[in-house]
């Protein structure tokens, strides 16, 4: 009983809530000047967004801009581009962009949305199903 009453003190109810992603981008125009080790904002996908973040030529990494750190507040992480890394404008935490979007420093917790990336043919997409 005691367990749960301090599992019940972390937010563990305010999660970014799932929404349908299905985007597709073409490699040669819609991102021929993303270089690599920069980011993207897609506005009007995901919950707040999503940073697209590109590893090498054919590789990225999608995450949504929504702060894992209460999330209800739609606080969206922005790129830093020196630091390569998402910063929160609203708690502070920052997150790591080249593995899972995971807490470099809090307060939060939890790491980023990730959402799937494929490439089919020069095709890009991004998709949660």
């Amino acid at each position: 009983m005691i367990l749960s009453t301090f599992i019940s003190c972390d937010d563990k109810d305010d999660w970014i809530p799932n929404v349908r992603v299905d985007k597709w981008m073409d490699l040669n125009t819609e991102l021929a000047t993303l270089g690599l080790l920069q980011a993207r904002v897609i506005p009007e996908e995901g919950v707040n967004g999503i940073l697209l973040f590109r590893l090498q030529d054919r590789e990225f990494n999608a995450f949504d801009r929504t702060c894992s750190f209460q999330p209800s507040k739609h606080c969206a992480v922005e790129f830093d581009e020196t630091e390569l890394k998402a910063s929160c404008p609203c708690c502070g935490s920052e997150f790591e962009l080249f593995y899972s979007g995971g807490v470099q420093k809090g307060p939060a917790k939890r790491p980023l949305k990730q959402y799937q990336t494929t490439i089919q043919g020069n095709m890009l997409r991004i998709t949660n199903f």
